[in-house]
């Protein structure tokens, strides 16, 4: 599980190997083995001895912004790859084969989960289908362009590409808009800041998702830094960046459902004049929202596993795929399918 610490104050240390936490009178002992990821999320005390037991267990910490964004990490040494695999990470750039392949891969499945994903809404509002049937037609028609695009220059791919996902993502987003309650619909996405309320939940879970893929990368021997699509800028992680577009569906899925089953209320949103950001009261909620989404099971490769655990295996998998020789057969291009 992820330990999840979002109370001001919290002071956490360890005591005969087993993780504690104090809060004012009241005090929590909660075993490293049950625990893979320790998230900061506002102000709070951690003793040395808890970093050389999470350290010790291979537990590593992340520290997020107000936003849920990852801003550092104290991360255990222990690499689990070879320069190998880095190596090849710099050769499959979008202009080659494999690069474009991967790419087109991702963001394919990122499109197909955004159609499902509003299939299912659809169908569970009869009657309303007109909402719906132009968003899909452009989502669609967009999605039909990515097998069309050829491998002629390198910038212009790129643009082509995050053309094709940003059609979708409008599209996407205006038809969800219409289904939450009227006073929390919203125009278009806003990142940081967020504009409105359903920006300010959707970033905060994506930031939770930041930590998840990136941690991920790192445990597969992948450089978070090298990305395939998102160009490799100073101190941005392309390869998170470009990873976490199948995964993007279980923050929005949790979302949607926040406010469409009306469980997120005015009193867990700090509003300004040009920003909208989760309070104390709203976060929890949020949190509690993606890790029970996160932990649930669902299909993966004929097994069942938890959410969380298909965006390690992906990881893996990439890797795997990068270390794969010329003559030799690829696995399967990546496979991260919610519905």
């Amino acid at each position: 599980m992820q330990l999840v610490i979002n109370t001001p104050g919290t002071f956490i240390t360890q005591k005969e190997g087993i993780f504690r936490l104090k809060q004012e009178e009241k005090k929590f002992d909660i075993s490293p083995r049950k625990v893979e990821s320790i998230l900061l999320t506002d102000k709070a005390m951690l003793s040395t001895q808890a970093i050389n037991l999470a350290l010790m267990h291979n537990i590593d910490i992340i520290f997020l912004d107000g936003y849920g964004d990852p801003v550092g990490r104290v991360w255990f040494s222990k690499l689990g790859s070879t320069a190998l695999i880095r190596r090849r990470q710099l050769d499959a750039d979008v202009d080659r084969e494999i690069g474009l392949n991967l790419v087109r891969e991702m963001i394919s499945q990122k499109i197909n989960n955004q159609i499902q994903f509003l299939k299912k809404l659809m169908y569970a509002r009869p009657g309303k289908e007109s909402l719906f049937q132009e968003p899909l037609a452009v989502i669609e028609r967009a999605l039909s362009r990515l097998d069309e695009l050829e491998n002629d220059c390198t910038d212009n791919l790129r643009n082509s590409l995050m053309g094709i996902e940003g059609t979708c993502g409008r599209a996407y987003f205006q038809c969800i808009s219409p289904l939450l309650p009227e006073k929390y619909r919203f125009n278009g996405r806003s990142r940081q800041p967020a504009k409105d309320p359903f920006n300010a939940v959707l970033n905060y879970c994506y930031g939770i998702l930041y930590g998840l893929v990136e941690k991920a990368c790192i445990l597969a021997g992948l450089d978070p830094y090298v990305g395939f699509l998102h160009t490799d800028n100073y101190n941005k992680k392309s390869l998170v960046f470009d990873l976490i577009e199948p995964f993007r569906i279980y923050a929005e899925q949790v979302t949607a459902y926040l406010f469409t089953g009306r469980k997120m209320k005015d009193a867990y949103f700090d509003c300004r004049e040009h920003s909208v950001s989760l309070n104390q009261a709203g976060k929890p909620v949020v949190v509690e929202a993606m890790n029970a989404h996160l932990d649930e099971t669902v299909r993966y490769r004929r097994k069942n596993v938890k959410r969380r655990h298909i965006i390690q295996h992906e990881a893996h998998r990439l890797a795997n795929i990068l270390l794969a020789d010329d003559n030799e057969k690829r696995p399967d291009w990546l496979e991260i399918k919610e519905f």
